[in-house]
């Protein structure tokens, strides 16, 4: 069932830089009979976004959950700006494409929620959510798994295609974070030219001013320069947007994302066998208090001081009690059984579809990549060419040979 998300028209809201913010119309074209309709938009602001994300880490523990957009980055701009805008919006579009794509996440009822509800609406959602026993006992990060493997003490256990997947996503990880760092330093050495074009057209048209007979080259080439420096600025935008350093940040994204998976399953296993030990401890409990009551034999009831003593120490509800706490932690163990198998039993279909979305992302993305940088070189040469031009008709005096002669 087709599920086409889109992210566009951002509208500022408030004058103030406390209370501003801007939010984005969520356009979505749909054939799941799951929504109310087959076409309709609202309208959402990035934190909105980011509630999604976390519920929908919370309730799809066995889902890649894609990254949002970075709030930081190598362009420094008001987040106001047109430039930052751009950037967030093809950001939050890649997150609910990619959570489109995914079957398990597409059924998340908070997704539903995020695309149909009105902002009231959602609002009230959001409201009366509440951490679960996932987000109780783990945030999703390396940290909090240290963290529970410190408090349990337990190693857990891996068949060997997990391991190699938990190998993989720790190696790629590193590769990808090292391969954005590298394009960013690209990036950031095309915003440095750009900065340094912007000061040398100007220092060429002072220049001209002081040469009269070459004054109209240099007032030409500081016009090219200043044409240079605008391209270089939207090259360095548009590698942000959607280019090849944005691409590269958002896989570097989704490889932690695999990380946070392979540790929801860890923890998972890990409540699963606290399950199972608490449900041993409460029937070792039944045990031995059935074994008690039968070697005390039948009950003798005493009166006066002693009745009273027998009444405080012994509960004659305790045999009820007990059983009541065997029954509850015989349901926390199904349902730890239950999320255990959910995730341990999905996790190599999402791999799957990790390494075929990364796959289609960089073979398009390259390409575009590739495109972008002829498009740029030729725009510069375009430039250079029509700027030799006008130098070929400088007019020269040789060397040796008055002006007067």
């Amino acid at each position: 069932m087709a599920l086409d998300i889109s992210v566009s028209d951002p509208e500022k809201h408030g004058t103030s830089a406390v209370n501003a913010f801007i939010d984005f119309k969520i356009h979505t074209s749909t054939t799941n009979p799951g929504f109310a309709s087959h076409d309709f938009f609202v309208r959402r602001r990035y934190r909105d976004f980011v509630w999604l994300r976390g519920q929908l880490c919370v309730t799809c523990p066995a889902g890649i959950v894609p990254p949002l957009p970075a709030v930081d980055s190598l362009v420094k701009d008001d987040r106001f700006s047109k430039a930052f805008i751009q950037r967030r919006q093809a950001g939050l579009e890649l997150f609910l494409r990619r959570v489109a794509a995914s079957k398990m996440l597409t059924n998340s009822p908070e997704l539903r929620t995020f695309l149909e509800a009105k902002v009231w609406e959602l609002q009230t959602v959001k409201n009366a959510s509440s951490s679960s026993w996932f987000s109780s006992i783990f945030d999703g990060t390396d940290t909090s798994f240290k963290r529970i493997q410190l408090s349990f003490r337990q190693k857990v256990p891996d068949e060997s295609e997990v391991e190699r997947l938990r190998v993989f996503a720790r190696e790629y990880e590193a590769v990808v974070s090292t391969a954005a760092s590298k394009h960013h330093a690209f990036v950031r050495t095309l915003s440095d030219i750009a900065a340094d074009l912007g000061q040398l057209g100007p220092a060429l048209d002072m220049l001209s001013q002081s040469e009269t007979e070459l004054s109209l080259p240099f007032t030409h080439m500081a016009s090219s320069l200043d044409r240079l420096k605008e391209l270089h600025v939207h090259r360095v935008q548009a590698e942000h947007v959607s280019g090849l350093s944005a691409l590269l940040a958002f896989n570097a994204g989704m490889a932690s994302a695999l990380k946070e998976v392979l540790s929801n399953r860890d923890a998972s296993l890990i409540q699963y066998q606290r399950a199972a030990g608490s449900v041993e401890s409460r029937a070792i409990e039944r045990q031995r208090f059935l074994e008690a009551q039968e070697a005390a034999g039948p009950a003798v009831k005493r009166g006066g001081m002693l009745g009273t003593f027998d009444h405080l120490m012994h509960d004659p509800n305790r045999a009820s009690k007990i059983d009541a706490k065997v029954a509850e932690a015989e349901r926390e163990l199904a349902a730890a059984k239950e999320r255990w198998e959910a995730i341990s039993g999905s996790i190599h279909t999402e791999a799957a579809a990790f390494h075929r979305n990364t796959n289609a992302d960089f073979s398009r993305g390259l390409r575009e990549h590739a495109l972008s940088q002829i498009e740029f070189q030729e725009a510069q040469q375009l430039e250079w060419k029509e700027l030799l031009e006008v130098f070929r008709r400088i007019e020269t005096v040789p060397c040796g040979t008055s002006s007067s002669s």
